[in-house]
């Protein structure tokens, strides 16, 4: 299914990237490849650790580990956010790490599950970081070889492990709209972090957990937990010190 997700959002956007045209280096490309690497060796370490069964550690230590990431590379890179956004950012990091936790129970972490966490979110903090290095002028092109290099390689995972990729039991249509939906999340990301600071465009981003707590409330009829209601909190705060400054 992730194939053929993965898939969809690769055709989808090279045919939106040839209409708009632009002009990608060398650099532009790669950087776009090593994203989609990143992207997809995060994906592969986040199930392995939520496999094991630390789900309410894992998830929140890889949803930290990813939003520090861009936010050391942007700082250290010289991007000053104001002081309001300093204070955004740290509850960004807090809201991050609330609506990310698991269930009720607190499991034990083992020592290779924790670098499986660590390199989830290291993963996906430098999908953000090599992202944002591309060229304006290279507008979409740098997201077709970020997913063509996510496809090739659960292409040839899936050739490993002798699966034929399918739809199996889920309506095709989900699948479908997930990769439409997935790529134009990474393009609006592309597009905001070139009129950005990656500091403060990544943290933004990384909030995106509080769509999936609320969504979970509305359509699924689940209750928030004292944990989510905070970090839903802690979120909006995050947001408004952001803006403000």
């Amino acid at each position: 299914m992730l194939v053929i997700s993965q898939g969809v959002g690769l055709v989808g956007m090279l045919v939106v990237a040839t209409i708009i045209g632009g002009t990608a280096s060398g650099a532009d490309l790669g950087y776009g490849a090593l994203a989609g690497l990143a992207g997809a060796a995060g994906v592969a370490m986040l199930y392995r650790g939520l496999a094991s069964g630390a789900m309410s550690l894992v998830a929140p230590i890889t949803g930290v580990v990813a939003v520090v990431v861009p936010i050391v590379v942007g700082v250290g890179g010289g991007e000053r956010p104001a002081t309001l956004q300093y204070a955004g950012i740290a509850a960004a990091v807090i809201a991050v790490a609330l609506l990310s936790g698991g269930g009720h129970r607190t499991a034990r972490l083992q020592r290779g599950t924790l670098l499986l966490a660590l390199g989830a979110g290291l993963g996906f903090g430098l999908f953000y970081v090599a992202i944002a290095k591309t060229s304006p002028d290279a507008n979409l092109w740098p997201l077709v070889t970020a997913r063509g290099a996510s496809v090739a390689v659960l292409l040839l995972v899936s050739a490993a492990a002798r699966r034929v990729p399918s739809f199996g039991a889920a309506n095709p249509v989900v699948i479908v709209a997930a990769g439409v939906f997935d790529v134009s999340a990474n393009a609006l990301y592309l597009l905001a972090v070139h009129g950005g600071l990656l500091s403060i465009i990544a943290v933004l981003v990384s909030l995106y957990p509080v769509s999936t707590v609320l969504c979970s409330m509305v359509v699924l009829g689940e209750r928030l937990r004292a944990a989510q209601v905070a970090g839903v909190v802690a979120a909006l705060v995050a947001v408004v010190l952001i803006t403000a400054g």
